[in-house]
């Protein structure tokens, strides 16, 4: 499994650096792989997938957690955000960030007050790699019902919140 993953090394290092991983960011990555190693039984089939793609939300997930984790070793952990501002290059604009992670926050706080089946549906489709035929099989829920709630989930963000992401595109 390790092999098929490190074949995108640079992909992941990528990740960490953008998460504010900084000269930290090949250790998290290393001690990504040595938690994947360690509980590969548990996490092989969500982390890739039956044609051999590594899920690439779920490495998100793990290189996240490996960050907080080696950054509260380090000692330096306070937040995210903290870490993030302290770390950030000049290049970096940090308002758009957090109006970004506003939007994000919101949009997740909207589909999550939508009850737990149609936030299930708007996730498995818009954070995972699985087609809607594959949504579809694996819930049960009959593929033009999966299609038709997905779609009227994106229609419902996109008039909620465009007026938000208009406004981060003007930072």
């Amino acid at each position: 499994m390790l092999d098929i993953i490190s074949l995108r090394h640079e992909e992941w290092l990528s990740m960490a650096r953008n998460l504010g991983g900084g000269y930290l960011s090949e250790d998290i990555i290393q001690e990504a792989y040595l938690r994947i190693d360690k509980y590969k039984d548990t996490v092989s089939g969500k982390l890739i997938d039956e044609k051999g793609d590594v899920n690439k939300f779920y490495m998100f997930s793990i290189v996240r957690n490996t960050l907080k984790t080696v950054l509260k070793k380090e000692g330096s952990y306070i937040s995210f955000s903290e870490f993030f501002y302290e770390e950030s290059d000049n290049d970096v604009n940090l308002e758009y960030e957090r109006a970004y992670q506003e939007l994000i926050n919101d949009i997740s706080a909207y589909v999550n007050s939508l009850g737990k089946y149609k936030s299930m549906l708007f996730n498995l489709y818009y954070k995972t790699d699985l087609s809607l035929r594959k949504i579809s099989k694996g819930t049960g829920i009959g593929l033009s019902h999966t299609h038709l709630t997905t779609q009227e989930m994106k229609r419902n963000v996109l008039d909620l919140f465009s007026k938000q992401y208009n406004e981060l595109k003007q930072i």
